[in-house]
């Protein structure tokens, strides 16, 4: 009788370095603990990353192609600065594609995207922390393209509210009433959605 084959169990695999840079990289744009202006020195985000410098310049590179950064000649970055035009600008895209992907999501959301849309809903009504507000907000949106099956539309979406997010934690900063009227604008999208209109 044939001895059964024994399947060795899948490794993680490991996250690259540029990866993680970025992360770090992009959590400290989007929550302002790194503003706008600063110079971003490859050999020193290197040293005390504790990697060598080609992650940070890939890391860099990915930033500057999502609208985070601008790279310089020198070897480093400089991290986008907040600009009223651009907010106009990247509203008055969303303006544009949000209702045709929230009209997508009203015809074809599943129950567990409308409970995941009103999960994130609670959270952001509970959370008074404007970061973890932001990140809900972000996820709550994202939630609701998903669910209209468009890959391209969630996409775009996702990037323009990447751009977006340093905007919204710096008016939920600077007018903590925000919040709660956004709140209320969230919850009236979610029964539209819910009602199929």
């Amino acid at each position: 009788m044939p001895k059964p084959t024994q399947t060795r169990p899948a490794r993680a695999r490991a996250v690259p370095a540029s990866h993680k840079v970025k992360l770090v990289l992009h959590h400290g744009i989007v929550t302002g603990t790194i503003p706008g202006g600063t110079r971003l020195v490859q050999s020193s985000i290197a040293e005390e990353m504790a990697v060598s410098t080609r992650p940070v310049r890939d890391a860099l590179r990915e930033l500057a192609a999502e609208g985070f950064v601008r790279l310089d000649d020198r070897g480093g970055a400089v991290v986008h600065e907040l600009c009223q035009s651009e907010l106009r600008d990247i509203y008055e895209i969303r303006m544009m594609l949000e209702p045709i992907a929230t009209a997508r999501t009203a015809k074809l959301a599943g129950r567990d995207s409308l409970l995941r849309a009103a999960g994130l809903l609670a959270a952001m009504e509970s959370d008074t922390d404007c970061q973890q507000w932001a990140a809900h907000n972000s996820a709550f949106h994202n939630v609701i393209a998903e669910a209209g099956n468009s890959a391209k539309m969630v996409a775009i979406l996702s990037n323009l509210r990447e751009l977006s997010a340093r905007y919204i934690t710096h008016s939920i900063t600077a007018m903590p009433d925000r919040a709660g009227r956004a709140n209320a604008e969230h919850a009236e999208i979610l029964r539209a959605i819910i009602a199929g209109d």
